[in-house]
């Protein structure tokens, strides 16, 4: 039987960046991953969990560990200027990929134009141009972000990661466990090959 990890990310998160980047190492393992948009600032309001841009010391440190992870991971990143990125419609917009089946090259470049391009994600016009280039029609995904299935599933999304556990992104899902963080990839990698 295929084993499924579950995969909830947030594109403002370089976390969540890395460890898409770094999917291979589950796949490689024979299992499949469930790409879940999910908004980690609704996560980090229902947990009382606070951005690293709201701890000083905190935010000072993520440039450093960015760079571990980046020259380990061999994966480009680029701090953005932009940062944070105000991800609502850009999550909305995973949702509405994934209905049309487009969500690894939507998610491949909205990713790469916040942490590789460093584009500001926060201009309305720049992220629906990133859209467009994924494969979405430009209206479909103006009328499709605005929707309510489309906010709905995104709600929903969220709250199944508060249902099972998460107060962050990257978070993992796997034979009814959670793994939080790039670095516990390890663990999970380990547990997928049991």
């Amino acid at each position: 039987m295929t084993k499924t990890v579950t995969f909830c990310f947030d594109f403002g998160s370089p976390y969540s960046y890395l460890a898409y980047k770094n999917l291979k190492s589950i796949t490689e393992t024979g299992a499949i991953v469930d790409l879940k948009p999910v908004l980690v600032g609704g996560i980090f309001k229902s947990t009382d969990n606070r951005p690293p841009l709201a701890i000083p010391k905190k935010f000072t440190y993520l440039a450093k560990d960015m760079a571990r992870w980046s020259n380990s991971l061999g994966v480009e990143i680029k701090m953005n200027p932009y940062f944070p990125i105000i991800t609502v419609p850009h999550m909305r917009g995973a949702v509405l990929a994934k209905k049309l089946n487009l969500l690894e090259v939507y998610a491949d470049k909205m990713f790469d134009a916040i942490w590789v391009k460093a584009l500001n994600l926060n201009d309305q016009m720049i992220m629906s141009e990133v859209a467009i280039e994924s494969g979405i029609d430009g209206n479909d995904f103006a009328e499709g972000i605005m929707s309510e299935e489309i906010k709905n599933g995104l709600k929903i999304n969220t709250q199944y990661a508060l249902d099972n556990g998460a107060f962050g992104v990257p978070t993992f899902y796997f034979n009814n466990e959670m793994y939080w963080g790039i670095d516990s990839m390890k663990f999970l990698i380990d547990d997928l090959n049991k």
